[in-house]
Formats: structure tokens, C-alpha cells, sequence
């Protein structure tokens, strides 16, 4: 193709793709999941209710950090350990709230997170993992022979079907190779993108993936990544990928 990719983004419209955008890529949107709080938060005020029992707490997602906030603002209360947290956006969520927040730049993935502290950071301790349903669990398999690991889902992630014509517009520029890249930021995006269109679609098509978790589920859907951002923010993601298709002409 002559000119700037076409990239189809499995995310809604956002800073994302208007970096994208003002690079001159043509982008086409595509939200095909959602999150959703769950209904019943009992088990997490609970655990609000006896927080300081623990020594810290993980966050791995935004969505997890705001329903945590948003709770802990409304029952009132402080935690005295750390919140480690994974990922830009639940860095800034978590930032305007109490907590003694502990971000690792170069962390980009949960196994990278754990792995930039000492072993005696976890050992003999008691922590709290604030998560969605369909968490891959990775911390506390990582933690499961140092430290005591509860945890608590606070949200769902469901899928959100595009109308008919929508989808089928799509599957054409799929099948038709107009479309030249596809963005994924989870790996609910990619389970979702191959259910609605497999994983063989399009002869050049070429996959771009935020961090090493996603990374991993598209190779397992033989969706295998060209691109995997070095870091797990939006904005990094954008700006590597746009340097990465300027080196490659």
C-alpha cells in the first residue's frame, strides 16, 4: 500500500487512535467489548472493611483502580501499605487517592512487575488483588509459594456486538486486504476479534498488540503480533507503533 496504513482498532474511539490520526493513519474503530461493575461490590466491602490486614494491594486494570476509589471514597477509610500498580492509566487513577502508589516504569506485564522488586518484598506478606472476571490470574500464580494472595473481582467484561451492517463491513475490508493493521489491548479484545472474524482474514493483514499479556493470547489465536509496544500504556503504544511504521517505510 502507498501511503499511511489503514489500522482497525478493537477499542473505542480515543487519544489512541487520534495520535494515530495525526500521523496521517487512516483508522477505523471497532469496540467490541465493555466493562461492566458488578453488581453485588458485598466481598469487596469486606475487604475494605478489614484492609489493613493486608501488606499491599495489586491493580493490573483502570476499570479495577476507579470501582476501588470509588468505594473506598464512599465508605470512608484508609490503607496504610503500597498499591502496585500495573499500567499508565490505573497510575493516574490511583494517584489522586491516598494510597502509597508503587509504578514500575518498565513493567510491561504483570510477570515483568513482579519481577523488578527483590524477593523480600512479597515474602511471608498478605496481599490483595482488586480485579475484572476474566483476569488471567498471573500475580497470584507468580506470588502463590512467597505471600498470602486474596482477591476480589469488581467488574465484568462483556462483549459488545456491533450492528449487522457494521460487522459486515468490516469482515469485507478484512477479506478485501483495505485494512493493513489491527490494534488489540487485551486479551478480551483478541478472543473477541476471532469469534466475530476468525483468525485467517486478510492475506497481509499484520497485528499490533499493547504488551505482553495481549501478546501472548494473539499468538495462542494465531493472530501471531508484527508489533508489541515495549510499554503497557495507550500513549507509548501509539507513538512505537507510529515510529515503527516510519522505520519500515
Amino acid at each position: 500500500m502507498i501511503g499511511r496504513p489503514a489500522v482497525l482498532v478493537v477499542r473505542k474511539d480515543d487519544r489512541f487512535s487520534e495520535l494515530l490520526r495525526e500521523s496521517g493513519f487512516q483508522v477505523l474503530n471497532l469496540e467490541l467489548i465493555r466493562t461492566e461493575t458488578c453488581e453485588d461490590l458485598n466481598e469487596l466491602d469486606a475487604k475494605l472493611a478489614q484492609i489493613n490486614l493486608y501488606d499491599g494491594i495489586f491493580f493490573t486494570s483502570p476499570v479495577a483502580a476507579e470501582i476501588f476509589v470509588e468505594r473506598t471514597n464512599a465508605i470512608g477509610g484508609g490503607f496504610a501499605g503500597k498499591a502496585y500498580v500495573l499500567g499508565e492509566r490505573a497510575k493516574k487513577v490511583l494517584e489522586n487517592s491516598d494510597l502509597d502508589v508503587v509504578y514500575q516504569n518498565q513493567a510491561n506485564g504483570a510477570e515483568d512487575l513482579i519481577k523488578s522488586f527483590s524477593e523480600g518484598e512479597f515474602a511471608g506478606k498478605r496481599f490483595l488483588f482488586v480485579r475484572g472476571e476474566t483476569s488471567l490470574q498471573t500475580i497470584p500464580q507468580l506470588l502463590a509459594s512467597k505471600a498470602r494472595i486474596d482477591d476480589v473481582v469488581v467488574y465484568r467484561t462483556l462483549e459488545n456486538r456491533p450492528n449487522a451492517d457494521i460487522l459486515r463491513l468490516t469482515r469485507t475490508q478484512l477479506e478485501n486486504d483495505l485494512i493493513d493493521w489491527v490494534c488489540f489491548f487485551s486479551p478480551s479484545g483478541v478472543d473477541s476479534f476471532k469469534k466475530f472474524f476468525g483468525s485467517d482474514v486478510g492475506t497481509n493483514l499484520k497485528v499490533a498488540v499493547i504488551g505482553d499479556t495481549t501478546a501472548n493470547r494473539a499468538n495462542e489465536s494465531l493472530l501471531k503480533p508484527s508489533f508489541i509496544s515495549t510499554r503497557a500504556n495507550a500513549d507509548n503504544f501509539a507513538l512505537e507503533f507510529i515510529q515503527y511504521i516510519n522505520d519500515i517505510g
